[in-house]
Parts: structure tokens; sequence; C-alpha cells
């Protein structure tokens, strides 16, 4: 079942060991706080197996510098929770793109990231290449 607040929704791929947000809109600093929480609690029982995040930014608008630092702490504490790749979803947005790299970038955690049109793709992506 599906979890939102405010711009964003948390929920579990069926059947995988995958949890995708998708934001709509303008985001805040407290629900990127609320999006890490919720995301590691459904995550928490895949942290020795290991999991993936899919973050479906396709309807978002871009972040400024706060919210880009709290993405960073974000990528951080997801890596150290088990996630073994990030997978974005940002339709045809270069700017969504460049920002979502930035950001994995100045997280230093060399965590294994695609950037996606689809979801689809995206789902692809993690079965195919990162077997998860």
């Amino acid at each position: 079942m599906a979890k939102t607040n405010g711009a964003q929704t948390v929920e579990l791929i069926t059947g995988r060991k995958i949890v995708m947000s998708t934001g709509v809109g303008k985001t805040n600093i407290d629900e990127l706080k609320w999006l890490t929480e919720t995301v590691l609690a459904s995550a928490n029982s895949w942290k020795q197996t290991g999991w993936a995040y899919i973050a479906d930014c396709s309807q978002m608008s871009p972040v400024g510098p706060a919210e880009g630092g709290e993405l960073v702490k974000m990528t951080k504490a997801f890596v150290e929770a088990g996630c073994q790749a990030f997978a974005f979803v940002e339709g045809n947005s270069i700017m969504l793109k460049i920002q979502a790299q930035k950001n994995t970038q100045r997280s230093e955690t060399g965590i294994m990231e695609g950037h996606f049109a689809t979801r689809e793709e995206a789902l692809a992506w993690l079965k195919d290449e990162i077997k998860i």
C-alpha cells in the first residue's frame, strides 16, 4: 500500500526488493526527511540481502540547494542501509537528470545509478543489470 506525504509517495514493487517514490510538483526538506524515513523503514528487512530504489521524478520541479543537500544525506543513508542501486525516472527532463547526477556525485558513495524516461525502463535495468 502506498504512503503519501505532501509531494511524495512511497510504495513497494510487488515481488521485488525495490522501493519506489513518486514526486509531484515542488517538494521541501520536511517531505524529503519523511521520504528517507519511510523508504528506510520499507527496506529494513532487505538490509543484508540488498535492495534498490527508484525515484520517479518525472513530474517534479527541480529542487533548491537546501533540498539538494537533504537528497545527498538521503543517498548516504540508503547506501548504508544496503541499497545497491538508484534508478531515476526523469521523463525527458535534462535538468532533472543533471540534478540527480550531481546529488549522487556529492554523496561520494559510488552507488550504481541509472537514468530513464519511464518506470518500465528502470525496472528492466534493475532486473537485467543489477539483478534485483
